[in-house]
């Protein structure tokens, strides 16, 4: 089963869009309408045999790959760039940010529709007096802190790593002069900081976590989080296999938070803050990109 989840989840990954445009240079589109007819036909596939989970899972990685094709083409469109002025901070990410809030409001109703309950789909608060399982690596205990605390001891010491390494590899600690404008353009990193950190929650994490939570351990479920949340960001910042393995040890933690809490607001705490400091940078730096 888990090699099963690890196919269907490749396929709906960036990894084929990674190696197409770092080996050819560009992405192909038949590249993903080959995504789209390998995970249609997967969900039929698995309907027929009446392994239901599956083929849920299957759909909603087809709901993800169709979406994200349909706000790629709406931001190219020039209707939609039309509406935004891409020249400056605020135009340019509130398009961006824009584009992933219609691709997950549809994803929500799907959610919604296959597991017929909010809880079933992790889209409530969730329980943060919940004591954190062990992690040993992290010097967690059993029984030794609640996700409440832990969230916001985690939101504040991965939001401060995220600054370090922003000033360590990309200003070497010089003093942006956009440093001054940062408190006018606040209510707009935090509005993007919001609806980024609730939309990458519903795609990476809810539609993840729903449908693999009775199909497989817990620990898998968590490594396919893991490894989808990290492709999507290969070209982030780090970028590369650095990249993908940072993100992805992040995902995992996010994942973590929520399976354990059983809701979103344990992941969304940590993500938020550290989206604040990313967008934050990215306003800041726009001379050092």
């Amino acid at each position: 089963m888990l090699l099963r989840v690890a196919l269907l989840t490749a396929v709906a990954s960036n990894l084929a869009n990674i190696i197409a445009r770092e080996t050819l240079g560009l992405v192909p589109p038949w590249i993903t309408a080959g995504k789209i007819a390998v995970l249609l036909a997967a969900s039929l596939y698995y309907t027929r045999t009446d392994c239901y989970q599956l083929a849920r899972y299957a759909g909603i990685l087809l709901a993800i790959t169709v979406l994200s094709f349909g706000t790629a083409y709406l931001g190219w469109t020039a209707t939609w760039q039309g509406l935004f002025d891409t020249e400056s901070f605020s135009g340019y990410f509130g398009s961006m940010i824009s584009l992933k809030l219609l691709s997950t409001i549809p994803l929500l109703a799907i959610l919604l529709y296959f597991f017929r309950s909010a809880r079933r789909s992790y889209l409530v608060v969730g329980d943060l007096s919940v004591k954190a399982q062990p992690i040993s690596w992290l010097g967690i205990k059993a029984d030794w802190i609640s996700w409440r605390r832990l969230s916001v001891l985690s939101a504040f010491a991965i939001a401060g790593g995220t600054l370090l390494l922003t000033l360590i590899t990309v200003t070497g600690f010089s003093r942006p002069e956009q440093f001054a404008e940062l408190s006018a353009h606040l209510p707009v990193i935090l509005l993007l900081a919001l609806i980024n950190s609730v939309s990458e929650g519903f795609m990476f994490r809810n539609a993840i976590l729903a449908p693999l939570h009775d199909l497989l351990p817990k620990e898998q479920v968590l490594l396919v989080a893991a490894a989808f949340f990290g492709m999507a960001h290969f070209y982030g910042a780090p970028s590369g296999v650095l990249g993908v393995f940072m993100s992805g040890l992040l995902g995992w933690y996010l994942c973590r938070s929520m399976y354990e809490t059983g809701g979103l607001a344990a992941p969304w705490i940590i993500h938020f803050l550290q989206d604040v400091v990313i967008f934050s940078t990215l306003m800041l730096l726009g001379q050092f990109i």
